[in-house]
């Protein structure tokens, strides 16, 4: 009994805490970004005048100078930098989406360039009288060549608070309604307060009188001054060194003890099993090892779209805690749907990914000129449209439709191959475009196996009474064709021609005869052959295509898990195209 109690009391513990540090890092983050927002609008006064400048700067003076804004500001720099660094050493793997990975990189340069920019206007008033108004700084810059620095400084700030907001408030409704309003504010400020401090350095460095006052403070009188300012620039800037580089060094050593052989834990996913450190979570492992999974708000528990189905170990899951609880309940989830942004299993445990992530079809790996090449296609056909649309409403029959083939166009990316085309009863893919055949029915065969499961899945989550159920026919075959690109109102398609196709088609006659249960297969013996695989005799029927050529008809391809071999490691061009994918 004590026991249990201690655990409820732990877990209320681990909630509070992690609610807490989020709303910390976000209260935190909101403050820094209305500094930097009036810094950079008192930027753009100047091209209104100076005056106008220097009387949004008073105002902005009394407020940050004051001592609620001064415990505001710094206590906010101070908690938001210590929260990015307890950030930075929780997180497993730097293979994240650029807009994600571009938000660290910027939040780590920022204080670099803030450091000095603090110590000449901060610092040099609190210590020495210097004055902070505009007609002294930008002067003292703009004649000691410093302007550049000011201007470099705009970016990495403000980019860095726009993604952060982005993150925390792009599932918003009042954000996407105010999106393109919000883009269009985040892309004019930087704009006018360069313009607005560029016009006040022309301005201020036309001025006798400004120009004089500059040369006074950079004159040898003042040496003493700024080489100690210039001392307490390069402390802070040494300190923040130091800092950074503990923190990477202890993610280090907790990574390589991590990596011990009795810590590591497998994650089974429906295309392969990785092996990670425990202490992973599950989003960490497949950005890790190049898995597709979706993930919209950057692995915050803000979405839903990172969820997983734990099919096996689901002992090895610890208890959702805050804020995956919220979500979790948002979205009425059974006890095996899990984010895999915040679950961190403590053994080896089965995931099904939920959400099929959008993978970019890149057309470097399209050949764009005609060329001769033996390949493996892959069609899916959608056989009973005609009668679902005779017995349901239109609207129950095009949703259905719509999920089965994003759900397979997804599929067909994942697994390496080209989308040739999709129409409402049929989808083609392409593969070998840029690899060998052998390769390329692997491939070809490991989606239809995908296919099976995804397509599985997808019915599971519609519900058996959902009356919209769609007959599927999946044909796999290989051989020689002629690949391009032709121009289209849309866009280059890629197109085949050749006895690979027509072989295809074929197949496909053969795969919508032998339908059972609402799912087919047929695989010609020339995609077994070009695999290695032996096909599920027992299982299967032989059938001929051209009265020359072998065919399987099956209901399932689920022996393929056993018979395929594991997924080959990324190549650099194709490891840099999915990391830059995300």
């Amino acid at each position: 009994m004590r026991t249990s109690s201690r655990s409820k009391v732990d877990l209320f513990d681990h909630m509070r805490l992690g609610g807490l540090r989020r709303k910390l890092r976000l209260g935190s983050g909101l403050i820094l970004f209305a500094y930097i927002t009036i810094h950079l609008t008192n930027h753009a006064l100047g091209l209104i005048s100076l005056d106008a400048a220097e009387t949004g700067l008073r105002v902005a003076v009394e407020i940050w100078h004051s001592r609620l804004g001064t415990a505001l500001l710094y206590g906010a720099a101070g908690t938001h930098i210590l929260l990015a660094f307890w950030g930075l050493y929780e997180r497993r793997t730097f293979r994240l989406p650029p807009a994600e990975l571009l938000r660290i990189v910027l939040g780590l340069w920022l204080p670099i360039l803030l450091i000095g920019h603090v110590a000449a206007t901060r610092i040099a008033y609190e210590l020495f009288g210097s004055a902070s108004d505009y007609s002294h700084v930008i002067t003292n810059m703009w004649v000691a060549d410093a302007q550049g620095r000011q201007l470099g400084l705009l970016a990495p700030g403000w980019i860095h608070g726009c993604l952060g907001l982005h993150f925390a408030f792009n599932r918003w409704s009042f954000y996407r309604r105010l999106k393109f309003l919000l883009f269009a504010i985040a892309l004019l400020v930087p704009v006018l307060s360069a313009l607005g401090f560029v016009t006040l350095g022309r301005e201020l460095i036309d001025s006798p009188l400004a120009a004089a006052a500059a040369y006074d403070y950079l004159s040898p009188s003042h040496a003493a001054d700024r080489a100690a300012i210039e001392h307490l620039r390069d402390v802070s800037l040494a300190v923040y060194f130091v800092l950074v580089g503990a923190v990477f060094t202890a993610r280090a050593i907790r990574n390589q003890i991590e990596r011990g052989r009795k810590r590591l834990i497998s994650i089974s996913y429906p295309i392969r099993t990785v092996s990670v450190p425990r202490g992973w979570t599950v989003l960490e492992a497949s950005r890790a090892f190049h898995i597709p999974h979706a993930s919209m708000c950057g692995g915050q528990a803000r979405c839903s779209t990172c969820r997983v189905r734990v099919t096996a170990g689901e002992k090895f899951c610890p208890p959702p805690k805050e804020p995956e609880l919220a979500t979790l309940h948002q979205i009425q989830a059974t006890r095996d749907i899990r984010l895999a942004c915040q679950l961190r299993p403590r053994g080896s445990i089965s995931v099904v990914p939920l959400v099929q992530i959008e993978q970019r079809n890149y057309r470097p790996i399209t050949p764009r000129h005609s060329t001769e090449r033996e390949i493996a296609c892959l069609y899916c056909d959608f056989l009973n449209r005609p009668s679902l649309a005779e017995n349901n409403l239109p609207q129950d029959v095009f949703y259905a439709f719509t999920r089965h083939i994003e759900t397979v166009g997804n599929v067909i990316r994942a697994a390496g191959g080209t989308l040739s085309y999709v129409e409402i009863d049929s989808i083609c893919g392409l593969f070998g475009l840029r690899s060998e055949l052998k390769r390329a029915a692997e491939q070809a065969l490991r989606a239809g196996m995908m296919i099976e499961n995804a397509l599985l899945d997808l019915r599971r989550s519609l519900g058996d009474d959902y009356a919209a159920k769609i007959d599927v026919a999946v044909s796999v075959h290989t051989g020689p064709s002629v690949v391009g690109e032709i121009s289209s109102p849309e866009g280059p398609m890629v197109i085949a021609l050749g006895p690979a196709i027509d072989g295809a088609n074929a197949l496909r006659k053969v795969a919508t005869q032998s339908k059972v249960q609402g799912m087919s297969f047929a695989v010609s013996a020339a995609a077994y052959k070009a695999a290695a695989i032996e096909p599920d005799i027992v299982n299967c029927k032989t059938i001929r295509i051209f009265d020359h050529d072998e065919a399987f008809a099956c209901k399932s391809l689920a022996f393929l898990q056993r018979a395929l071999p594991p997924v080959p490691a990324a190549t650099w061009p194709s490891a840099l195209r999915r990391f830059w994918a995300g």
